[in-house]
């Protein structure tokens, strides 16, 4: 058929078939062509430890931009302050260990913990003056023990002791700051410390030859988590699947490229490389929710409701803390939780 026979514009006839083609094939597989959306934004409040190197390492490698998220990163100090900042509405996101969700837990209940995505035994430490006389746990009897109170040190101390048999009436725990850990070992305010890196490495750095590390069972199991509000997550649930899928690809990039992603953490953490490989090998990158981690909340609950940190009688569901629906749709096989 001849398209000018008919009067019909050869330009018109151009235009028609391509609408013709749109049609077809919009109609064929069910639903309209779409633009592409743009990248949905969020803020997330990140403690500045190298336990947030996913975190970091989506970011930089470009995995939250790849799965559709305009990702902010604001930097704190501390798992209590990246909480406070979702609770504020400061951000949408947090990375914190679980001791931090534990103490909040009884003060409200409105925040979950989206994903678990690493795990140490090893980030708390006990770092004493060799001139003490501190080689063993053991040793720390009749000692002054500097930690952080009511945090996951002081229970980290708590249980090693407990382990070792030791009455923890037998050890002088003295609160200090984290900030001023270093200082009070080096001037002898106190013979050991326990506290988490980087501290621990910045008392030994301080301290020189003079310091040592003190062996201990690893009977803690630290856990950074990405925490979330719930009304949060009830409004943002595809948001959350991207992002939970960006910490997946990150955590594989980790597990793949440990020195490149050493170096990237220890630029935007701003911490030098002998550090970020000193405590590297203490963490275990990974994606998940674990029953364990129900357990070590439980745990922690009634040793601080009987440290009398917590004026409660009865710990809460912790099932109740824990967002399962984005990482049952990404990595269901890394949801382990009994429900």
């Amino acid at each position: 058929m001849n398209a000018n026979q008919y009067g019909i514009s050869g330009h018109f006839t151009k235009w028609a078939v391509l609408a013709f083609i749109f049609f077809v094939g919009t109609t064929f597989y069910g639903h309209p062509a779409r633009a592409a959306g743009k990248p949905e934004k969020v803020t997330v409040a990140m403690s500045l430890t190298p336990l947030s190197a996913p975190v970091i390492i989506a970011k930089n490698r470009g995995y939250f931009k790849k799965n559709g998220l305009d990702v902010t990163i604001k930097d704190f100090v501390g798992g209590h302050r990246t909480i406070k900042a979702i609770f504020q509405g400061k951000a949408d996101i947090a990375t914190s260990s679980e001791a931090v969700v534990m103490f909040n837990s009884f003060k409200r209940t409105d925040f979950a913990i989206l994903c678990t995505f690493v795990t140490s035994d090893n980030d708390v430490k006990i770092i004493a003056r060799k001139n003490s006389g501190i080689r063993t746990v053991q040793d720390l009897v009749g000692h002054r023990v500097g930690t952080i109170t009511g945090a996951s040190a002081q229970f980290f101390l708590d249980e090693t002791l407990l382990l070792a048999g030791i009455d923890n009436a037998k050890v002088t725990v003295v609160h200090v700051s984290p900030e001023k850990m270093a200082s009070a070992l080096a001037k002898g305010d106190i013979d050991a410390s326990v506290v988490w890196e980087p501290l621990a490495y910045r008392a030994k750095q301080k301290l020189g030859t003079a310091a040592i590390e003190v062996p201990h069972n690893k009977i803690y199991t630290e856990t950074f988590n990405a925490v979330i509000l719930r009304d949060y997550a009830k409004k943002n649930p595809g948001l959350l699947i991207k992002f939970t899928r960006a910490m997946v690809q990150a955590t594989r990039f980790i597990r793949d490229q440990p020195e490149q992603s050493q170096r990237i953490v220890a630029t935007r953490i701003k911490k030098d490389l002998p550090f970020i490989n000193a405590v590297w090998q203490d963490f275990k990158f990974g994606i998940g929710l674990h029953q364990w981690l129900l357990t070590t909340l439980e745990k922690e609950a009634r040793w601080a409701m009987g440290r009398q940190l917590i004026l409660a009688k009865k710990a809460p569901n912790y099932l109740n803390f824990l967002y399962l629906d984005a990482l049952k749709q990404v990595s269901p096989k890394t949801v382990t939780v009994f429900y």
